[in-house]
């Protein structure tokens, strides 16, 4: 399982302004939640910023508290219990809990951050390691560090019992994504523990064609959390003044500028182009690629006639056809360019919350 949406770059953005602003993470959670480990909210003066830990009387009590320690500079770790008072150092587990880290100082860990959000940029995953000091607990002190895989190797000063943890959160992508592990043997936390938490970069969405529906899909991937690549071969289609939502838009030949592009088992390739020879030169760069989804427009027909064509080339086996989407989209009766690209997103969640779940 992954950790939820990531809320360092936003975090950075406000730290790099100057922002005053608490950092609070659910550590951990008892009962009925509204959110789970690994949720973030930042918390600013005025109120709140970004993020979630669930809404409604716990996230107003995680505000006021939050607002308390921006005056004092002094980070804490709270229980909340959903439908009573708030107990500093609680560990309660009667009905709701949920345990937060109130991180009073993230400026402190400027650098360390932006290690993160440089590694997300290369679409490399890593583990984001917080240790924490909570013999005063009315001033728990942190330190962070950003892990790559790389790091298990070559950095001595991982702690040896944390070690192994790291690398199974490397490894098996159906670990736990944030665990806290005690100091104590008491199994508590309230006097400091280590947290983990493995970060993933945002899915990749490539759209192939620069048309009327690629430009309404980028702008729901974007939406939805995706990073979105936009390709075309006609360079007056594909401009990023026309797409504001794409974070890279490419134009020339599917070779030299779509297929350098990285397909993981976290890029999801919509094929939209002008025509079928274009659909079809896409589609056979990535259909041997271990994309999470790919999807491609088209009637039934084509479709039939495509896969024909690629099975009799040898080309993809029916193994490998037999993973794309194709007519792309869900089934919900769309007629019109902005309805199509909604069925093809809602298509997107839910191939991506399968995978998820898979995992969990």
């Amino acid at each position: 399982m992954s950790s939820s949406i990531c809320i360092y770059p936003e975090l950075i953005a406000l730290l790099q302004q100057q922002t005053e602003c608490i950092l609070a993470t659910v550590i951990g959670t008892q009962g009925s939640t509204p959110q789970k480990s690994g949720s973030s909210v930042l918390i600013g003066s005025s109120g709140l910023i970004a993020g979630t830990v669930g809404g409604g009387i716990t996230e107003a009590k995680v505000i006021q508290q939050s607002q308390r320690l921006l005056k004092t500079k002094k980070s804490g770790l709270f229980s909340y219990e959903l439908h009573g008072e708030i107990f500093k150092g609680s560990e309660s587990i009667c009905g709701g809990n949920m345990t937060i880290l109130l991180d009073a100082t993230p400026d402190l860990h400027l650098p360390v951050f932006i290690q993160l959000k440089n590694s997300l940029e290369q679409r490399q995953k890593g583990v984001l390691l917080t240790l924490t000091d909570a013999s005063d607990s009315d001033d728990v002190k942190i330190v962070r560090q950003w892990i790559v895989e790389e790091d298990l190797n070559l950095d001595q000063n991982i702690q040896d019992n944390i070690r192994p943890v790291i690398s199974e959160m490397f490894r098996n992508a159906h670990s736990e994504s944030i665990l806290a592990i005690p100091f104590d043997e008491n199994k508590t936390l309230t006097n400091g523990f280590s947290l983990l938490e493995r970060i993933l970069p945002k899915p990749s969405l490539i759209i192939a064609g620069a048309g009327h529906i690629g430009h309404s899909l980028a702008h729901l991937g974007k939406f939805l959390g995706f990073d979105v690549v936009v390709w075309d071969d006609r360079p007056e289609y594909a401009n990023q003044s026309l797409f504001p939502d794409a974070d890279v838009v490419l134009s020339g030949t599917v070779d030299e500028s779509l297929g350098p592009i990285p397909v993981q088992d976290d890029s999801y390739l919509v094929i939209v182009t002008r025509g079928h020879k274009s659909d079809a030169d896409v589609l056979r760069k990535f259909i041997t690629s271990n994309a999470a989804y790919i999807g491609m427009i088209g009637s039934k027909a084509k479709v039939t006639q495509m896969k024909a064509l690629f099975l009799e080339n040898a080309w993809a086996t029916p193994e490998q056809w037999s993973r794309i989407y194709a007519p792309v989209g869900l089934n919900i009766g769309a007629k019109t360019v902005e309805e199509i690209a909604i069925s093809i997103a809602a298509q997107l969640v839910k191939v991506k919350n399968q995978k998820s779940a898979s995992h969990e």
